[in-house]
């Protein structure tokens, strides 16, 4: 007995800018979504939202699957912000088929989780290495006396961003503050 079609109603969402960016984008993750092959029934694109200097936009998709495994590979490569079957009403899976789903479900998800614990050291690492540029740049810049407003201009962070780096160089020692001047120590 061949298994019905899956058919999913879902939203994927982007979120970005500018507004020329997103549109192109979304347009252009759906049309790499068909050349896969999935069968993209409709699609229904909204305009594009501005919130906090970003743009959001979706579109609302109704896609048809012949396995549950298609479906979950839709799911993880456009990762929709809600889903929907609307048929089949019920399924029937062998007790094999139920177990490749979990493991593939399962790969998929270790998969995910080393990309972004790898990812989360790389921000880490570089995360550090601004943080000391931020402070050979100071000490660079006040080996000539400067205020907070003077470096701030110079390092192009603003004043009250600054204030933590500078007072970790006078913590360490490395920065001396004479009244509202800093100069290296």
């Amino acid at each position: 007995m061949e298994q019905e079609p899956i058919v999913m109603r879902c939203i994927v969402e982007i979120l970005g800018a500018p507004k020329d960016f997103i549109e192109a984008e979304l347009r252009n993750h759906m049309k790499k979504v068909k050349e896969a092959g999935f069968n993209v029934l409709s699609e229904k694109y909204e305009e594009p939202v501005e919130k906090d200097n970003l743009f959001m936009q979706f579109v609302e998709l109704e896609v048809s699957f012949k396995k549950l495994e298609e479906l979950m590979d839709f799911c993880f490569e456009s990762m929709p912000s809600s889903v929907e079957i609307l048929s089949p009403d019920k399924m029937v899976m062998k007790l094999g088929d139920l177990e490749g789903f979990i493991n593939d479900f399962q790969a998929k998800l270790h998969f995910t989780d080393a990309a972004y614990k790898k990812l989360d050291a790389e921000k880490k690492v570089l995360d550090h290495n601004v943080v000391n540029l931020c402070h050979n740049f100071i000490l660079f810049a006040c080996k000539l006396p400067q205020t907070l407003e003077d470096l701030s201009k110079l390092v192009g962070i603003k004043g009250d961003k600054l204030t933590g780096f500078v007072d970790h160089l006078i913590k360490k020692g490395k920065l001396k503050k004479e009244g509202d001047i800093f100069v290296a120590a």
